[in-house]
């Protein structure tokens, strides 16, 4: 198309025509440009259809690729959301706009977790170091504890082989001290052998108590046959010289009796005084259990328990033995008390349980010890006056003051029961 700078010109030679223009001519260039606007419009508009065409009518594989990418798009929405869910999120937002920006997040937090994984990874590569080397020194620490254990043993093994030698050393030295203790007490015994009698010369003491018991009741009858005659035939003399003679005998034959019942009291002690409770036979241990458990009655009350013991346990108070104060000795009309209550009344198989008492006076030692001996002297002389077939112990149920609040010396007693098997 020929542009209106392409128009012909009038030649140098030839003059211009001097008619004037006509109006179609002048314009044809306006209409040229006009035209070439309008084409080029036309074909933006088809160009704009035939794409707009393209996006309303897809094809049969953009629409499938569409689809496929709608739904895989929909179900890593469910995804992210179900996850958000579990962790107390918000679900994702259905602008394309926030899509966007949450799969920059996304992105940005996989590149950050991705570093951060390769740094865990490192640090764990590193602690996999450290724990090979710890395990490592472990290692070698336990092989350096056996050799030492083995040491050890064997060093021990030597000690041992050379504490016997030091043990028998002492043994031998503790032996030679014993030796030397008991020749001091043969002689101590040796010196006071005089004086006081030992257990050996128990049975020796005893042919003399009875002789003195003997010369006593044969002087008591000859002073009783004096005294049936008639005083004009009474020998004064020979009653005065009888009456001394018992009493000199009577202290003698008091004191023989009171170191013979000491002797048997100390010889006794470890074979008739129980220690502990739970040393009791079951049948003693039944009675000492239900003693414990009558402290606070008194008078007509702790007389109803007594029978009631009576009643369940067939166990009876058959002697009540007091003392005086501070002593532990059993009078002579005192054992023939003990001697009628068990060897005489009783059952020929019974079980005696002496229970002794004492006083809230005093300290709690003292009191133990006076009525420990108090209970196995006791004991001892039912012991010796019992039949074979019967068995006696003794025991200490403490201080009390059951049997009278106001006198102290009606506590301080050892009850002597029976029990039957």
């Amino acid at each position: 198309m020929a542009s209106p700078e392409n128009a012909p010109t009038p030649s140098p030679q030839t003059p211009a025509p001097t008619q004037a223009p006509a109006p179609v001519k002048s314009s044809s260039p306006m209409n040229l440009t006009t035209a070439l606007i309008a084409i080029i419009v036309v074909i933006l508009f088809i160009m704009l259809m035939l794409s707009m065409n393209n996006k309303l009518f897809p094809t049969t594989g953009d629409a499938r690729d569409l689809n496929t990418l709608e739904e895989r798009n929909a179900q890593l929405r469910a995804e992210a959301n179900a996850e958000r869910t579990k962790l107390g999120l918000a679900p994702l937002p259905e602008g394309s706009a926030a899509a966007k920006t949450m799969a920059s997040r996304l992105r940005r937090d996989a590149t950050d977790l991705a570093a951060l994984t390769l740094q865990w990874q490192s640090e764990l590569e590193a602690k996999e170091n450290a724990l090979a080397d710890l395990q490592s020194q472990i290692t070698s620490r336990d092989q350096n504890t056996q050799r030492l254990y083995a040491e050890i043993n064997k060093l021990q093994a030597q000690i041992e082989k050379n504490a016997n030698a030091e043990s028998l050393l002492v043994t031998l030295r503790n032996d030679l001290q014993i030796a030397q203790n008991q020749l001091l007490t043969y002689q101590q015994q040796l010196a006071e052998a005089q004086t006081r009698p030992s257990a050996d010369t128990l049975a020796q003491l005893r042919a003399q108590l009875d002789e003195s018991q003997a010369a006593n009741i044969k002087l008591g009858q000859q002073v009783d046959a004096l005294l049936a005659k008639s005083e004009s035939s009474v020998d004064q003399a020979k009653y005065d010289e009888l009456a001394a003679e018992m009493a000199r005998i009577r202290p003698i034959y008091n004191r023989q009796r009171y170191e013979i019942q000491q002797l048997r009291t100390k010889l006794d002690q470890a074979r008739l005084f129980i220690e502990s409770e739970k040393d009791l036979p079951a049948i003693a241990a039944k009675l000492y259990a239900r003693l414990k458990t009558l402290d606070n009655l008194h008078g007509q009350a702790l007389d109803q328990a007594y029978q009631k013991i009576e009643l369940e346990l067939n166990a009876r108070i058959v002697h009540r033995q007091d003392f005086a104060t501070g002593s532990y000795e059993v009078t002579f009309d005192r054992e023939k008390m003990i001697k009628n209550a068990t060897a005489t009344r009783a059952k020929p198989d019974a079980f005696f349980l002496v229970v002794g008492y004492a006083s809230k006076t005093g300290t709690q030692a003292s009191n133990y010890e006076l009525s420990k001996n108090r209970a196995t002297t006791t004991a001892s002389v039912a012991n010796l006056l019992k039949t074979p077939q019967q068995e006696v112990k003794a025991v200490y149920l403490g201080q009390t003051d059951r049997f009278d609040k106001t006198n102290p010396l009606k506590n301080q007693i050892c009850e002597v029961w029976e029990i039957d098997r």
